[in-house]
């Protein structure tokens, strides 16, 4: 089950499960007069934690974005197409252009022998069988169809707002910090 938490709520799950928040029965509050700086320091250690995951952990766990229609395609002129990721993209799930029998096949490391393959045209993804291979926030798109629109590019991607979503039982990796 995904869930999707503003800052605050964060925050205060992170306090939470950290034991920063007292259970108490007394109508008594006890509270720190440096508490905001601590709050900015567990903010940026929740920042870290969240960027970890996206970058980490199963896309099925995290929010994902089609980003198809912000990006612009840039032909090439070999039957190749490159197109720039946008900031907010963190990994590439899922990748199509028109024409193509089915999403690529993403290869991340640019200087594997099936990505340095791609610039023979006897070799190169067709689309049948397309190859998108990353170089840093660049992704060379191989098996170009004639239409040569892009359909989906489906990313893990935080939400745009700031807050926190992902699948409920990556909470409990707080505990493991």
């Amino acid at each position: 089950m995904m869930i999707k938490l503003s800052k605050e709520d964060m925050l205060k799950e992170w306090k939470l499960r950290k034991g920063m928040i007292p259970f108490s029965t007394s109508t008594l509050q006890i509270t720190r007069a440096d508490s905001g700086s601590i709050d900015e320091m567990l903010q940026s250690e929740i920042d870290d934690w969240y960027a970890d995951l996206l970058s980490r952990e199963a896309p099925e766990l995290l929010p994902q974005r089609n980003f198809a229609s912000e990006v612009a395609i840039i032909d090439n002129g070999d039957l190749s197409v490159d197109i720039e990721l946008p900031d907010d993209a963190v990994r590439v799930v899922s990748i199509r252009m028109s024409g193509w029998k089915r999403p690529a096949r993403i290869i991340e490391n640019s200087d594997s022998a099936l990505a340095r393959m791609q610039t023979s045209r006897y070799v190169s993804g067709k689309t049948s069988d397309p190859i998108a291979v990353r170089r840093g926030r660049r992704l060379t798109l191989y098996g170009k169809s004639d239409a040569g629109k892009l359909i989906e590019l489906i990313c893990v991607a935080p939400p745009s707002d700031g807050s926190y979503e992902m699948a409920r039982q990556l909470l409990k990796s707080i505990n493991q910090l």
